[in-house]
């Protein structure tokens, strides 16, 4: 009987390490001696169990470095930080922003609606910031629009509109919810100004 639990045993202990650990507990207890059994034959189980249960750990923790330092290599490869063993690993992903986009400049002089000469190409980007530098000697109002496509046809409005004072400036910025691929400007002159440029930058940030 002896013999044959520490047979048991010691097969359970051979498992992969891709088994739970709480099946291995529970296939090992299974092996316990019968009842009643002598109380040598009951020690040498104790023994055989809790080097069963060591061997079981260890080849889980070997798994664990292992697949650690998959994940080391994987973010080594990406251009994360170099694959150290038993270092852990943060891969950071830097915002970087794109050098400004000049999207209108016009020296208005006629009361009505106007839009950016162009849109902004945000398909790749995760921020958008829109500056609008007024000369202009009449206030004007921006409303951020949206659209699928590159054109300001059929654009949807995001968000409010943006006040700019006569000579003031004035910024858009955007929620994670106000994302379209394509993004523009559209001014209204409420006022002909008489002097005065208005220019309207982006910024993306990637």
């Amino acid at each position: 009987m002896e013999k044959e639990n520490q047979s048991r045993v010691a097969a359970l202990a051979s498992f992969g390490t891709g088994v739970a650990f709480g099946t291995v507990m529970g296939a090992l207890m299974a092996a316990k001696p019968v009842k009643g059994a002598e109380p040598e034959t009951r020690l040498d189980y104790l023994i055989s169990l809790t080097e069963a249960i060591g061997l079981a750990l260890t080849q889980i923790h070997q798994s664990q470095l292992d697949q650690i330092e998959v994940l080391q290599a994987i973010a080594a490869a990406l251009g994360g930080a170099p694959a150290v063993p038993g270092v852990e690993v943060t891969v950071k992903t830097s915002w970087v922003s794109k050098e400004p986009v000049q999207i209108l400049q016009q020296a208005v002089r006629a009361a009505g609606t106007i839009f950016t000469d162009s849109m902004v190409n945000w398909t790749q980007g995760k921020r958008l910031l829109i500056k609008a530098e007024s000369s202009l000697n009449q206030a004007i109002q921006l409303q951020a629009i949206g659209n699928i496509s590159n054109t300001t046809t059929l654009a949807t409005d995001i968000g409010p509109p943006v006040p700019c004072a006569a000579n003031g400036n004035a910024s858009i910025g955007f929620a994670w919810d106000d994302w379209y691929p394509y993004v523009g400007v559209r001014i209204t002159l409420p006022i002909a100004p008489t002097d005065g440029i208005l220019t309207i930058w982006a910024v993306v940030q990637e």
